[in-house]
Order: C-alpha cells, then structure tokens, then sequence
C-alpha cells in the first residue's frame, strides 16, 4: 500500500498546452470587479448601471461555480435592477 501511495504522489502528468478558446470551459477577463457593488451589482461609476455572470472578470474552477455565479448573480442584478 505504501509503495502505491507513494507511486500515486510521485506520478506528474506534464501539460502541454491547451486546446485553444474554442474548446475551454472558462475565461479570464471582463469589467473590473471593484467597480461595481458586491451586495448589490451596481456600478460605482454609472449609477444604475448593474452587471453579472461572464461580463464581470470572475472566473472559478470547472464543476458548476461558472454557471452558478452566472446564474445567481443574474437572478440578483435583474431584482435589484428594476
């Protein structure tokens, strides 16, 4: 069990680049979060201005955080921005 272990802890797996833009889950980048309101989604510098999901440079790790920002974060912007 112990050499497995240790074998397991040992193995890399080297990266060799991506598969392009095309093909990634997530991106970086979009409207500087410290211009808007994090209670609220407003914009600092555009009163009435709201923003959320991928607009915003928020990116999370692969497994749902993505769409679940996306998502909650549209459901807030869209209360608050009546």
């Amino acid at each position: 069990l112990r050499r497995a272990v240790s074998a397991c802890k040992a193995f890399t797996l080297p990266v060799r680049g991506t598969e392009g833009f095309q093909n990634a889950q997530v991106t970086a980048g979009g409207i500087r979060t410290s211009e808007f309101d994090p209670a609220t989604l407003e914009s600092r510098l555009v009163p009435g201005l709201f923003a959320c999901g991928e607009v915003l440079d928020i990116d999370g790790d692969c497994g749902g955080y993505n769409l679940q920002w996306a998502w909650a974060s549209g459901r807030l912007a869209g209360r608050l921005g009546r």
